[in-house]
């Protein structure tokens, strides 16, 4: 199966908090834990590449070939290439000349002058910072004595080139002397390793995950000012957890048929955590974390450009949405469900990019606001984001309070005490008689308000409005809260049912009718546009 591809808005990031972490002074340990397929990986690769012009890095993958993390992950392969090609010559150069004996015939095939003469051009033949180890050396003595086991007797260490081998003998835990040698190659810089996964690499020696990292951990981290990332195959408390300085969950599980990805932030050593938990995306193979959705309507707005409608179908003033749901069919009705904790302005950016569309194709749009609001500030929005002097030719915003002193001429008063006559069909068509006839008319109904004035029976009463507009090929949009008494109804009437949630500060849109994945509302931050969000979909 093809990997979907990001779209290019996507705003790929992981928690600025993580960098902050691996950025603080000395060295840093975190393990990332959960089950497969959760992140674990990804995560541990983009850290990598946020930190490559700072960190050097070492990237141990002891569960999958190279070429399967280069289809997993397209955007690491020329990167990936380059730095292990030339961490592995530094490595073996710096391990042949310092173990090679003058006078004596060297253990590989490069002789020690070459070796000394290729790292005094990279400038390390005088480096004289030296990593700790200690630990490691204590380790590679229980092996030797036969106090510790390990499945790496025989084990081939070294780089095959233009078909020769080249070997370096007595190396008893040959990745993990690879990772000091980085580390102590790239001195005084800070070296950043990963090791995806501990699990396997505790598995390919045969020795207990808490010693391989207690022995890092001293070595490198605290003793050497190594910053180290392992990847752990376990979900929830773990034996190892009180060894790393910072520990991650990751965590993916099923909501209603619809997959929840979220990071938890358990611990973070000496790094203050505002936001602990962050839901994402993988979209196209790179994570993308969600952040709080945070909307402001600007006072003063650009034009908003119509929308082209999908094949068949009417447009809903956003062309992500569409592309996600299928714009609106001629003739339905559209059930828009919110969480009570949904903010006021998010539901008001919906409102006004779908009025304003109808209106500048000459549809007459018919709406009765699920809050309470200024019809003179809605007014002048609708006007800018139009581009028209005039919009109360073809809309008309239902009041039930009475005459408004300076309310604009598209406020028509209704009476309040009964939906059926204040929505009947002759009505609405005497009010939109200066808008094109022979466009599909929208009828925007905020249920919560409508019980609030009519009573809980309102649903039955507005039928016989829906009806009419159904069988003339016009739209209705429902916006009710989950505490609605007439959400049942409408979610039985409706043709398209989406539901808007908030997910720990983030909204995310899920299909009910149809059944889609969810998607989080994305909000661009231009300050003179209406705030229209794209849909990112939690793959």
């Amino acid at each position: 199966m093809a990997i979907p591809k990001a779209p290019e808005n996507l705003r790929e990031k992981i928690p600025p908090v993580l960098l902050d972490f691996m950025r603080a002074p000395g060295g840093h340990s975190l393990i990332i834990k959960g089950d497969a397929g959760t992140g674990k990986t990804t995560l541990a690769l983009q850290t990598i590449e946020e930190l490559a012009g700072e960190q050097p890095e070492y990237y141990l993958s002891t569960r999958v070939s190279d070429e399967a993390l280069y289809r997993q992950f397209p955007w690491i392969r020329e990167k990936a290439k380059r730095d292990n090609i030339l961490k592995a010559g530094k490595t073996f150069l710096r391990r042949s000349a310092e173990t090679s004996v003058p006078g004596t015939t060297p253990p590989h095939q490069v002789t020690v002058q070459a070796a000394k003469d290729l790292l005094r051009a990279l400038d390390h033949e005088n480096a004289t910072p030296r990593v700790d180890r200690s630990e490691l050396r204590k380790l590679e003595g229980q092996i030797e004595a036969g106090e510790m086991s390990t499945e790496e007797e025989g084990a081939f260490f070294g780089e095959i080139t233009e078909g020769e081998i080249t070997l370096d003998l007595g190396v008893i835990l040959p990745e993990l002397e690879v990772a000091y040698d980085l580390a102590e190659t790239n001195l005084p810089s800070r070296t950043l390793i990963v090791v995806d996964s501990i699990d396997a690499l505790s598995e390919h020696y045969g020795i207990p995950a808490q010693r391989i990292i207690n022995t890092l951990q001293k070595d490198l981290v605290e003793n050497s000012g190594v910053n180290i990332m392992y990847t752990l195959e376990e979900s929830g408390k773990t034996d190892v957890d009180y060894l790393g300085d910072g520990v991650f969950q990751m965590v993916s599980e099923d909501r209603n048929g619809r997959r929840v990805r979220q990071m938890i932030i358990e611990k973070l050593r000496g790094q203050p955590v505002e936001q602990w938990k962050y839901y994402f995306t993988l979209m196209g193979g790179r994570m993308s974390v969600f952040e709080p959705t945070w909307v402001k309507i600007p006072a003063h707005m650009q034009h908003l450009p119509p929308t082209n409608d999908p094949a068949g179908c009417i447009s809903s003033g956003n062309g992500s949405m569409d592309q996600c749901f299928g714009g609106f069919p001629p003739g339905s009705l559209i059930l828009w469900e919110f969480d009570l904790d949904v903010h006021q302005d998010v539901v008001r950016c919906l409102e006004l990019a779908v009025m304003s569309d109808f209106l500048q194709k000459g549809r007459g749009v018919v709406w009765l606001p699920m809050y309470a609001t200024d019809y003179n500030v809605v007014d002048r929005q609708i006007r800018m984001l139009t581009g028209m002097e005039n919009v109360g030719k073809s809309l008309r915003i239902l009041d039930t309070q009475g005459d408004i002193e300076g309310a604009p001429p598209s406020v028509k008063t209704v009476e309040g005490t009964d939906a059926g006559q204040d929505l009947r069909w002759s009505e609405v068509r005497y009010m939109m008689q200066e808008a094109n006839a022979s466009s599909p008319y929208l009828s925007i109904l905020g249920y919560d308000t409508m019980e609030a004035v009519y009573g809980n029976g309102v649903f039955r009463d507005s039928l016989q409005h829906i009806d009419a507009m159904r069988r003339g090929g016009h739209v209705v949009i429902a916006f009710a809260s989950t505490c609605s008494s007439s959400l049942p109804s409408l979610r039985q009437q409706a043709k398209i049912h989406i539901r808007f949630e908030d997910m720990s500060g983030c909204v995310m849109a899920a299909g009910m009718k149809p059944h889609t994945a969810y998607h989080y509302l994305q909000f661009d931050d231009t300050t003179d546009q209406l705030p229209v969000p794209r849909l990112v979909p939690m793959i």
